[in-house]
């Protein structure tokens, strides 16, 4: 069966616990950003790693998380610290500012985070599609992180993935989710969930958003 996509949750827990309770037997696949901004950052990334362990969730990196691991494993814990009071302090304090265990916690997320994950005819990537060299793992550079729609979708890779037809992404906050499957042949699910509440995920199986409750 398809997978459920998930995108940005943003510290609200409340919203993967949502769908792991509706899709129950359904493989989930989370866009990333998982930290920042909402009540409850740890409470996110430890249910998505939870997820991850029994092999329920697919985890894709997002920018926050791209971030927060680009300037903090280069240093040592005393290090790690600092930086993470200065620049992530919402997020520390979600732990209890405890910087070890967020450490541990972001340690295993990139053993486990993808930079893009392909089901059958579905690419999934937090922003965008991926630009791609010669082969899977040749991404040409980070857009698949941060661009917008508004400055257009690099083509499918089927010269790679000959059976996809479409991707799905978050990263872009819209005030409805967006299904374009046969023209554009994209989907952006991102409705800024922790500023508005409302959130909504992508049935691959069906090819229907899903919305929260």
């Amino acid at each position: 069966m398809a997978s459920v996509v998930v995108p940005d949750l943003h510290g609200c827990p409340q919203f993967l616990e949502w769908a792991s309770l509706r899709f129950q037997g359904r493989s989930l696949i989370l866009l990333g950003d998982l930290i920042n901004r909402g009540p409850d950052s740890r409470r996110v990334l430890r249910l998505a790693l939870q997820l991850a362990r029994e092999r329920r969730a697919t985890l894709l990196w997002g920018n926050h998380e791209t971030y927060l691991w680009d300037n903090t494993a280069k240093f040592k814990p005393p290090a790690q610290e600092r930086w993470l009071r200065a620049h992530a302090s919402d997020l520390l304090h979600s732990y209890g500012g405890n910087s070890k265990a967020l450490m541990q916690d972001l340690t295993e997320f990139a053993l486990f985070a993808r930079s893009y994950a392909v089901e059958g005819e579905m690419l999934c990537a937090h922003a965008a599609r991926p630009s791609f060299g010669r082969s899977a793992g040749d991404l040409l550079d980070q857009g698949y992180l941060t661009d917008r729609p508004s400055m257009g979708l690099h083509p499918l890779p089927t010269h790679l993935f000959p059976e996809l037809r479409y991707s799905v992404h978050g990263h872009t906050v819209m005030r409805e989710p967006v299904v374009d499957l046969d023209g554009a042949g994209v989907v952006y699910l991102d409705l800024g969930s922790a500023k508005t509440g409302r959130f909504c995920v992508w049935d691959a199986e069906s090819k229907q958003v899903v919305r929260y409750p």
